[in-house]
């Protein structure tokens, strides 16, 4: 019933999310091109495995950390335009960014520097809608549901690179190797970005955002549409007056949006929370793994390109599979912080073992067959991807949607992708050179950074599980309880008492 009464809020979300699967395929698609030989062929790179070669490694890192450094851009100057265009119309025109960006990647005929221009454009577009669709999702979804709605983010990012995985390793054996080879998986994410932007149309502006531009009734009307309930409802009018309250009293405290707001203290604990939240999900090792997902395969023993491919195929439908039980079983039942902190244990456990087994056993180029320390190192892969997507995969994204207030959100949101993407870009520019350098140590190094994060989480994150948004200005200390209860009611009041005014005038 519950999917039912919210389905306008699963079709906003799939609309919105759309930009974290074009993130993930962009990410996918690029890993694993860079695994054919058509690819390096057409742009003159070495024919080795993996990183071991100096000019592979050098150019496969260009290829993804560009993207990477376009998104941090991206993100920065996506806060501003959230903030001044709202959220919809802002989506609209960073997907009209990523698509010239993806244009640019599929007309690029060996010149490397296209490729590279390519992924910067659409990394702006990409990092832009990063920092603004948790923003829209978590703004319109309801607080028990708030959980999987928003995690849904990574859940569409990983539905995004499997299917680029899948792709990569269909062309692999059914094209010959040729431009065409390669251009064809590129060019396929120009259809989900032509359709997102046609979705964008459809859908309704935020209310909490029309709110705070002093938009009430067009919010009230937006609210109503997006909880699938008249505008007169119990439901409607508390929510309503419950966001009303809340942007009043921040208006009030600082009379307008100034830099005052962002240094109170529950809001600068909060601003940076974000930022060293999503700096421990780059340091825990996935996205070395989801990037360059072949070539890793290729390090530890999977030497053909086919098997490294197909391998990276499973290992993306692991994260598909485990993502979503975990949003739809686990994330509003077990709460946040639970889940960040067994996520660490688990993935640095993993992490360990897969370093030791590197160690001890290393594999053999000169073998013929893949032997069981390789099988036993893509287990453990597999079984840390399990654990990433039971924590700090889609957990990170919900955190970063729920806690700021209604008129900081796109600022905190944007600061928060734009930490993600500068530390994504700084883990996949030293990967494939610490993987060439450092073998197994590289392994041993994000286990260190999981125990670390889970550290973090025990100290200082704080449970938001089945909250309001509006509640979260009481957990960090901004407002006191009793006094929001009473802002709430005397608006709440108002509210009802103006809306059976106006229905009383339209009947007459």
């Amino acid at each position: 019933m519950g999917i039912f009464k919210n389905y306008r809020v699963y079709i906003l979300t799939a609309v919105a999310y759309s930009g974290s699967l074009l993130f993930g395929f962009d990410t996918g698609v690029m890993g694993s091109v860079l695994a054919l030989d058509s690819f390096k062929n057409d742009f003159g790179l070495a024919g080795s495995d993996g990183f071991a070669d100096a000019q592979n490694a050098q150019v496969s890192s260009n290829v993804v950390s560009l993207l990477t450094a376009g998104c941090f851009f991206g993100a920065i100057g996506a806060s501003f335009l959230n903030d001044f265009l709202g959220r919809r119309y802002s989506l609209m025109i960073l997907t009209v960014v990523f698509l010239i960006g993806a244009a640019i990647q599929v007309g690029a005929s060996h010149e490397i520097g296209m490729i590279y221009g390519g992924r910067v454009v659409a990394g702006l577009g990409i990092g832009g809608m990063s920092s603004i669709t948790p923003v829209f999702v978590g703004e319109s979804a309801p607080p028990e549901i708030r959980g999987r709605i928003a995690g849904m983010f990574q859940e569409f990012l990983v539905i995004g690179s499997t299917f680029a995985y899948w792709l990569d390793y269909g062309v692999s054996l059914h094209i010959a190797p040729s431009t065409k080879q390669w251009r064809t998986p590129v060019a396929v994410q120009l259809i989900p970005g032509g359709l997102m932007l046609v979705g964008l149309f459809f859908l309704k502006e935020s209310p909490r955002w029309l709110t705070s531009k002093g938009r009430h009734e067009e919010a009230l009307q937006s609210l109503a549409y997006i909880r699938n309930e008249p505008a007169s409802s119990e439901v409607v009018q508390t929510e309503i007056a419950e966001i009303r309250a809340s942007i009043e009293e921040e208006r009030a405290a600082t009379e307008g949006l100034t830099y005052k707001e962002f240094l109170q203290k529950s809001n600068r604990n909060r601003f940076v929370f974000a930022a060293v939240l999503m700096l421990c999900q780059q340091f825990s090792g996935t996205n070395s793994i989801g990037y360059y997902a072949p070539q890793i395969f290729q390090t530890v023993g999977l030497s053909a390109t086919n098997s490294s491919l197909f391998a990276t195929g499973v290992y993306g439908t692991v994260k598909v599979v485990a993502t979503a039980i975990f949003l739809f079983v686990g994330i509003d039942r077990w709460g946040r912080k639970k889940s960040l902190i067994g996520g660490s244990i688990w993935m640095a456990s993993m992490m360990f073992i897969i370093g030791a087994v590197l160690a001890t056993h290393p594999p053999d180029t000169s073998a013929s067959g893949v032997s069981q320390a390789s099988i036993a190192m893509v287990v453990m892969i597999y079984l840390y991807v399990i654990g990433y997507s039971a924590s700090w995969g889609p957990t990170p994204w919900v955190y970063l949607s729920e806690i700021f207030p209604t008129r900081l959100r796109a600022y905190g949101v944007g600061l928060g992708a734009s930490s993600q993407w500068l530390f994504s870009f700084v883990v996949t520019e030293f990967t494939p050179h610490a993987v060439n350098k450092l073998g197994w140590r590289t392994f041993l190094m994000f286990g260190i950074f999981c125990v670390a994060m889970g550290v973090f989480i025990v100290f200082f994150a704080k449970e938001t599980k089945g909250r309001s948004l509006e509640e979260m200005d009481v957990l960090f200390g901004a407002v006191d309880e009793n006094e929001r209860r009473a802002a709430v009611e005397h608006t709440l009041n108002k509210g009802v008492v103006s809306h059976i005014e106006r229905t009383e005038e339209d009947k007459v």
